[in-house]
């Protein structure tokens, strides 16, 4: 799993996923109060602040909360 500072905190990849899905998933982690960190291939560019890239986006979350945030995320897979 990719690994990044963030702000000087390691991050963890916790998936790729088309933009609207990797959006979805961000809401249900913000809810749950994991910071999420959502990467485009466009970083500071105007696609990545305005959200109308819809493309593979990559999800980071502190490694602290790794374990958490896969679980919240397995709750409703069947």
């Amino acid at each position: 799993m990719e690994r990044r500072l963030i702000a000087g905190k390691p991050y963890r990849r916790l998936l790729v996923a088309p933009r609207p899905v990797a959006e979805g998933m961000k809401a249900r982690l913000e809810a749950r109060g994991l910071p999420v960190y959502l990467e485009t291939p466009f970083a500071g560019l105007p696609e990545a602040a305005t959200g109308t890239y819809m493309g593979d986006v990559a999800l980071y979350v502190p490694e602290e909360v790794l374990g958490e945030a896969e679980a919240l995320l397995r709750e409703d897979v069947p």
